[in-house]
């Protein structure tokens, strides 16, 4: 008899939570899992979602059209389960990042210092040594993207801003705004098995997790941190930046280069530094 079908609609945080699933014995011997990623808009047939038994997803408004949660689960079976899971999400520790940029990882403030014409020094003292953001400035943006989170919990049962509130001070929880990271990846794990009904792995949920993209972490600005409490980032602390350990000035550096060569694609332009780092 062939297996069931467990469909996990959702952006790439979706990645690891598929290979996790699929190394817990009671799922993976029991459903076939198919990721498919939303935000390429990935298309979901009929036929597909017709055989499926646990759908697993992300909640998708209305303006999704067909790929809408509301369009996707009318067309499963009556007897298919489906569980909302979060999409999580925070900008706590980059409070310049701006949304919906083609530019990769974009800061408006290290922008808008460039749209000036300051020379890069000039820019990098201006950004690093001065308060750039007052603090009351920086507590609303970070209360702002948690009352955003709080938002997406009115979909899902698994709520994660409560766990983040405790834990985001002392550690890093995600690499990126989008890119939640190993720990909170196997807080979403555990929570998912729960709602499932299904216990703990006898193999540790940390050994059965993989990382979501850990080449990358995006440095911490050192006066942020000072200002929010957060104890592990400091000028010297450094960060995985796609094959080399930069601190948050040599960060810096690379982004003012990357904009003065008029470099469009900034990943590819950081992964071309380390090789050339590496000769």
């Amino acid at each position: 008899m062939g297996k069931e079908l467990l469909i996990i609609h959702a952006n790439c945080q979706g990645e690891p939570l598929a290979e996790f699933l699929g190394r817990i014995p009671a799922i993976a011997e029991r459903y076939e899992i198919r990721l498919v990623i939303n935000y390429v808009r990935q298309p979901l047939p009929e036929k597909l979602l017709g055989s499926c038994s646990l759908f697993l997803h992300h909640y998708l408004a209305p303006t999704w059209k067909e790929l809408s949660t509301e369009h996707v689960l009318s067309k499963l079976p009556p007897s298919a389960r489906s569980l909302c899971f979060p999409s999580m999400f925070l900008n706590a520790y980059w409070p310049f990042w701006k949304p919906k940029a083609a530019w990769e990882y974009p800061d408006h403030l290290l922008d808008g210092l460039l749209d000036k014409g300051l020379p890069s020094k000039e820019i990098k003292r201006i950004y690093c040594h001065t308060n750039v953001v007052p603090a009351h400035d920086l507590r609303e943006i970070v209360e702002e993207s948690l009352e955003r989170e709080r938002l997406k919990e009115q979909h899902t049962p698994i709520h994660h801003v409560d766990e983040v509130l405790a834990r985001y001070r002392q550690e890093m929880l995600f690499n990126t705004v989008n890119h939640p990271g190993h720990a909170m990846l196997c807080w979403l794990g555990r929570r998912i098995l729960e709602e499932l009904g299904l216990p703990e792995p006898e193999e540790s949920v940390e050994a059965l997790m993989p990382e979501l993209h850990p080449e990358y972490r995006q440095p911490v600005h050192p006066l942020v941190a000072e200002e929010l409490g957060l104890s592990f980032a400091g000028w010297e602390t450094k960060y995985p930046v796609y094959g080399r350990e930069l601190t948050f000035e040599e960060y810096v550096v690379e982004y003012l280069l990357a904009r003065a060569n008029g470099i469009d694609e900034f990943i590819t332009f950081l992964r071309a530094r380390a090789e050339q780092c590496e000769k």
